[in-house]
């Protein structure tokens, strides 16, 4: 049985079980993380970006990721694939992906560069972790800009994964925690489709519309 109706309730109901500093910013993994992003931007006031990273899909089953990409290009592998990919696979997938990176970077956020983080609290949101890889991505890009703290927050994750999570960030909350396994962040919303450019678009018009949009700030 779903937990959520959709990704902005899940966001909704993050904000009414945590609580986050009000020199926070949020920085969303699009594209699902976007709609959860948004309603925490608006009930606590504080500002959210979209931090450009993406997962590195497995040839035999792509809706699952081996590790993921960040803007700048660094790869982050998980070592439980370790010897199932030659290299020059990896190098493969990783080249397509990291155009898509950059793709996104500018049809999001116009190519603007990231802002220095110090005296803030960087909070990475999706609507869910699976493996983690995409959200330890993440943090590492982030960490790069001097943040004072680094959260990361999903409304579902399993529990092997918040203890990967805790390694990369200051803080992890997830919502719903499950030990079962296989876990799938699809079962625990009635709506999950997939997200267009046009509406990750339509979430960063309404933040710059609230002077919410960080790269505008």
């Amino acid at each position: 049985m779903a937990f959520f109706k959709d990704r902005e309730e899940a966001g909704r109901e993050l904000s009414r079980h945590l609580s986050l500093p009000e020199n926070s910013v949020i920085f969303a993994i699009p594209r699902g993380g976007v709609p959860v992003g948004f309603p925490m931007a608006l009930a606590f006031k504080v500002s959210m970006d979209i931090v450009v990273v993406r997962k590195l899909p497995i040839p035999w089953n792509p809706e699952a990721g081996f590790g993921a990409i960040t803007l700048d290009g660094k790869v982050v592998l998980n070592p439980e694939y370790a010897g199932m990919l030659t290299g020059k696979t990896v190098e493969e997938i990783a080249r397509v992906v990291h155009r898509e990176v950059l793709r996104r970077n500018q049809v999001y956020r116009k190519g603007v560069g990231y802002k220095e983080l110090k005296g803030k609290v960087a909070v990475v949101v999706d609507d869910g972790f699976a493996s983690g890889y995409t959200a330890v991505a993440a943090a590492k890009f982030l960490r790069k800009f001097s943040p004072d703290n680094l959260v990361a927050v999903a409304p579902v994750c399993p529990v092997h994964t918040k203890e990967l999570l805790k390694e990369h960030f200051d803080e992890v909350f997830c919502l719903v925690e499950r030990r079962e396994l296989p876990f799938a962040v699809a079962s625990f919303y009635q709506d999950f489709h997939d997200l267009t450019d046009q509406e990750v678009l339509e979430y960063v018009k309404k933040l710059k519309e609230h002077g919410l949009f960080f790269p505008e700030v």
